[in-house]
């Protein structure tokens, strides 16, 4: 299995009106899963629009602590961050890789 190339994992959002990067980490996978009970928790979580939950995964996500962020997140909206807070948790899961593309290229190829 190759290394996923530096950025392939990261999630772009739209926070209160900014674009930031959700950088998966081991630091942001073992607060995910500790804030949770683990990644599928957090996952489930998020698909209830678990406010504290998306906060946390946002705030790990930018390595900021959720103070930091909890307005801005409440200003956005749960039911537009949730999605990519989900899209996030998956890659955390993965390693830090995507699930889709199978080689974690920035750019995977489309087949067809």
């Amino acid at each position: 299995m190759s290394k996923a190339q530096l950025g392939a994992g990261n999630v772009d959002i739209e926070l209160d009106g900014e674009t930031v990067t959700l950088r998966p980490s081991l630091k942001a996978a073992q607060g995910i899963s500790r804030m949770s009970g683990g990644i599928v928790a957090a996952v489930e979580a998020l698909t209830k629009f678990d406010l504290d939950m998306l906060t946390g995964v946002i705030a790990l996500g930018l390595g900021k602590e959720p103070k930091d962020v909890a307005e801005a997140v409440w200003s956005t909206g749960a039911s537009a961050l949730a999605p990519k807070a989900i899209e996030f948790c998956t890659i955390i899961a993965n390693g830090g890789r995507p699930t889709t593309g199978g080689s974690g290229e920035a750019n995977p190829p489309k087949n067809g």
